[in-house]
């Protein structure tokens, strides 16, 4: 009786071990700090129902194989729809917040995110910033981290600065993300289609939905990122 319960044993911790690794990997996050909040939750789940598997009776192990590959199937099948549609992915992930702009902490968007001085001063201090008035925007992204774009009298010095005034950055204003042209940022930029068009077409591109990604930068200037192995 033992006997048959050590080799139970094995072959249930064996099929978990193995189905484990190939979901990892297909789930495809190199770091913990790339994952979301609903990724790091869907991890736990996962992990969670592989243990219990691995300690199921036998004649429960492939009722609870089925609940585990399912789970992970739609774990995937929502990264892909995330991949795919972008007012999904801001549904599921959610979106960038904007705590410190100019120096000035926004408290609408610390009180909707239910974030408090600790917490900030605790991020702030990870990335060394003592000074909140240093920070021209401090961002707190989906995954939990927080950016810093310091104001330019603060910024490393380099060679190119010497003697030179910097104005203070811009925030990069998202105009096409996976070849959907984001309509918000454009009214808010007074841009048109038309000017939109134009730009695309002296790149050689034919139309926004061959974009993968289209930025005006810091530095006010259009940055385009093309589909396919090469950019135009």
């Amino acid at each position: 009786m033992i006997w048959n319960d050590f080799l139970r044993d094995t072959w249930q911790t064996t099929l978990i071990f193995v189905t484990l690794l190939i979901l990892t990997r297909l789930l495809d996050k190199t770091q913990v700090g790339q994952l979301t909040l609903y990724e790091y939750v869907s991890g736990i789940t996962i992990g969670s129902l592989a243990a219990t598997i691995a300690s199921s009776d036998p004649d429960k192990v492939w009722s609870d194989y089925y609940d585990l590959l399912l789970f992970a199937a739609l774990t995937y099948i929502v990264s892909i729809c995330t991949m795919k549609s972008r007012p999904f992915r801001k549904l599921i992930e959610g979106s960038p917040s904007i705590l410190i702009e100019n120096g000035r902490i926004i408290k609408e968007n610390m009180k909707s995110l239910r974030f408090d001085m600790d917490e900030l001063n605790t991020l702030l201090r990870g990335k060394d910033i003592v000074d909140i008035s240093e920070i021209q925007y401090a961002i707190l992204e989906t995954t939990g981290e927080m950016s810093i774009i310091k104001k330019s009298g603060f910024q490393p010095l380099t060679k190119s600065d010497m003697n030179i005034h910097l104005p203070d950055p811009l925030l990069p204003v998202e105009l096409i993300m996976d070849g959907e042209i984001i309509e918000e940022n454009l009214k808010k930029q007074n841009l048109t289609h038309i000017w939109l068009e134009e730009q695309l077409s002296s790149r050689n591109i034919k139309n926004a939905s061959h974009v993968m990604y289209g930025v005006i930068d810091s530095k006010g200037q259009l940055f385009i990122s093309a589909k396919g192995s090469h950019q135009d």
